[in-house]
């Protein structure tokens, strides 16, 4: 839950987690935007600790976190990190305040923004499509893929992820990394940037190690519909620059 006091004339905020990534590791941003007056909340994703979920277990999950909020007239901007970005996106479908009012309910998502995040540019496509056909090197998973596996990181993923982190910090959120579904990565989506209904936008990370500069502006190039904005940070800027992503948010 949230702490008071409570901004109501500011949309609620739904921070959704990237890829083995748990609640906690958002600690920095949801403590400084309830600090703001921003209700927030960061569920945890069901494919955490599992197989044989999706994204589309994921997306279940965001929308129940709030839901019942948005049957009170609640507003909220999802704020999708990495991995976040399928589900974040898929959880808007029926959703957005436009969808929820044609069904004669309050409330609803409003716009979304991918932090570093993957933004597919059509439906039909997975995650592993958008990665070119091949995981990062510093990714454990199994291949040939059958089903019901579990994916992690191997030790090189401590500085891709938390380079720009300062080391005990960066010790602390590597260890507390859980193991995730692989199915996650490799079940085609069907609602993408261009088809969601809502305001995207796309926070570059230009230090990023995870998740380079170049594939960010790769799949923002796919997707002309996009607003960009920028930060100086490596991948998680949740923990590095928690302002400036609630300067954007703020924007939407």
């Amino acid at each position: 839950m949230t702490s008071d006091p409570v901004d109501n004339t500011k949309p609620g905020i739904v921070l959704v987690t990237g890829a083995w990534h748990t609640p906690v590791h958002f600690e920095v941003l949801k403590d400084a935007l309830q600090a703001q007056g921003y209700e927030t909340y960061v569920p945890r994703l069901p494919t955490l600790g599992n197989t044989g979920l999706t994204w589309k277990e994921d997306a279940l999950a965001i929308q129940k976190a709030v839901e019942t909020r948005m049957d009170e007239g609640k507003e909220f901007v999802i704020a999708a990190h990495s991995y976040g970005g399928i589900p974040g996106c898929g959880a808007t479908k029926g959703f957005t305040v436009q969808d929820r009012a044609v069904a004669g309910k309050k409330g609803g998502f409003r716009s979304i923004l991918f932090i570093a995040a993957f933004a597919i540019p059509e439906p039909g496509l997975d995650l592993l499509t958008a990665f070119g056909g091949t995981f990062p090197a510093w990714m454990s998973y199994e291949l040939p893929y059958s089903g019901n596996a579990s994916s992690f990181v191997h030790p090189s993923a401590h500085y891709a992820f938390y380079h720009d982190v300062p080391k005990e910090d960066a010790d602390r959120y590597f260890k507390l990394l859980e193991r995730q579904s692989q199915d996650a990565y490799e079940t085609p989506v069907d609602c993408v940037p261009s088809n969601c209904g809502i305001p995207h936008t796309f926070l570059v990370c230009e230090d990023d190690q995870a998740m380079p500069l170049p594939f960010q502006e790769m799949l923002i190039a796919k997707i002309p519909t996009f607003k960009i904005e920028r930060c100086s940070t490596g991948h998680s800027p949740f923990i590095t620059q928690p302002q400036r992503v609630i300067e954007v948010l703020s924007l939407m």
